[in-house]
């Protein structure tokens, strides 16, 4: 029989990155290792977003997604600040609590991090770099490329180039240099009519581009957007919807169409609120007991809608636990979730509780803030549980058996001879070199599988 796909080239499957937090299980897909292990690739791929109104946090998220990809895959990053806004000492701030990598960094390393601003370079002339960055970074030589724990068809581990991120913070604010030379007519002139056109155009051509220009170099864009009201002239026309998932009379504003279908994930802050105990007056989850200023506005509760993704459920909604002085409060936000739905791996009251996977240490609302800044392990076991959580509530498709109870799956493992104080010094994300890293590899589905016997550790 004639081969009629013999003269085209099968592209290799591109691992999206580990960043935890309720991004990766949605996004996911686990695939297996060459020691049988399951790998998660999801995350964040090639193009991102997150877009809101004001003051919904939306460059809180930039910086998590950002710092997350720098310290679990020894990365580089430029951020474009289009609002000329951002201040370093703000993200060497959020820095501060990522707990691997980032803590040797020094942030004056210009080979790891460039802040630049829009007012120092325009968005044609930010963009004309970034792609000769792609054509340098896709002939750079084989020793530059990483090994990925993922396989190919043949059973090769698959390797790609490091990630280099980049921030565009906003894209509403992303001026060209066509647009920045109309402005310079005064307000009212009739050249400046066009200005809204020749922005919009300017920003579907780069859209249009930047897809290929990321996956060709290896490059991973952040970006934020706006959100307004949409005006209708005519009272009786009705609602238009570009985004199924975008509320009626929302738009998102000074991005052109492409901006919501050329993005692999698109998400939207919908809104927020303080956390601060009704009783108290005092914040919902102090740091310590000093902490307790009352009225404090600093912890904030922001629900997030996934407006599109490519690679998972579009329209679902997560509330994400954030510090508007340290930015995402990672673990809390694990522990939000797990408890919104209906404490699920949580045991004992209302006012003193522990986690199934790890029942020796009592949390309260007052100390749990406190206990996850100074204990790995319950970090570990409220994102092995909140994992958990997100496959029984989104993975329809599991093999019957696999899933399970966090109470069951610990006292499964404990009967097997498993040590949980060992399966909770590890991680679940993966990275280049997977089996080199200091810390043990182990994602949720290989403590699931091994519970039914059809996995053991490596390196157990």
């Amino acid at each position: 029989m004639l081969d009629l796909l013999s003269g085209i080239k099968n592209s290799d499957f591109s691992p999206s990155l580990n960043i935890g937090c309720l991004h990766d299980i949605p996004t996911g897909i686990y695939l297996k290792g060459i020691h049988g292990e399951n790998l998660l690739s999801g995350g964040m791929s090639n193009i991102n977003a997150m877009c809101g109104r004001g003051n919904m946090y939306k460059t809180a998220f930039l910086l998590y997604w950002m710092l997350s990809i720098l310290d679990r895959y020894i990365s580089c990053c430029n951020f474009y600040d289009c609002e000329d806004t951002m201040q370093l000492m703000r993200i060497v701030k959020h820095a501060r609590k990522m707990l691997n990598y980032l803590l040797s960094k020094s942030w004056d390393d210009e080979s790891f991090f460039k802040l630049t601003r829009g007012k120092d370079v325009d968005g044609t002339e930010w963009f004309t770099w970034l792609k000769s960055i792609s054509e340098l970074r896709s002939k750079l030589p084989k020793d530059q490329v990483f090994e990925t724990p993922f396989l190919d068809k043949e059973g090769k581990k698959i390797k790609i180039l490091f990630p280099f991120v980049t921030v565009i913070d906003s894209f509403s604010m992303f001026y060209t240099k066509g647009v920045e030379k109309i402005q310079e007519k005064g307000i009212g002139e009739s050249e400046r009519n066009m200005e809204f056109m020749r922005d919009g155009s300017a920003k579907t051509q780069m859209l249009r581009e930047l897809n290929r220009v990321n996956t060709k170099g290896g490059i991973y864009t952040l970006m934020s957007a706006h959100v307004g009201d949409e005006h209708q002239l005519d009272p009786y026309a009705p609602p238009s919807k570009k985004l199924a998932f975008l509320p009626n009379r929302s738009k998102l504003k000074d991005v052109p169409e492409k901006f919501t279908f050329l993005t692999t994930n698109c998400f939207q802050a919908i809104s927020s609120s303080v956390l601060i105990n009704q009783n108290t007056k005092t914040v919902e989850y102090p740091r310590n007991q000093n902490d307790d200023l009352k009225n404090d506005t600093d912890l904030v509760l922001v629900t997030v809608k996934t407006l599109r993704s490519k690679n998972g459920p579009s329209g679902i909604i997560h509330d994400f636990v954030i510090s508007q002085s340290e930015g995402v409060q990672v673990s809390l936000t694990e522990f939000w979730y797990i408890k919104s739905y209906g404490r699920f791996g949580l045991d004992g009251n209302d006012r003193t509780y522990f986690l199934d996977l790890y029942p020796n240490v009592n949390l309260s609302r007052t100390t749990i803030r406190g206990k996850i800044e100074n204990d790995p392990k319950l970090r570990r076991a409220l994102e092995i549980t909140s994992e958990l959580c997100q496959m029984t509530n989104l993975w329809h498709d599991m093999p019957e058996g696999l899933l399970c109870t966090p109470k069951e799956l610990y006292t499964s493992l404990k009967d097997k001879g498993y040590d949980w104080d060992r399966l909770l010094s590890t991680r679940g994300w993966w990275t280049f070199d997977n089996d080199k890293h200091p810390i043990p590899y182990l994602s949720t589905k290989d403590l699931l599988e091994m519970r039914i016997g059809t996995y053991q550790p490596y390196w157990y």
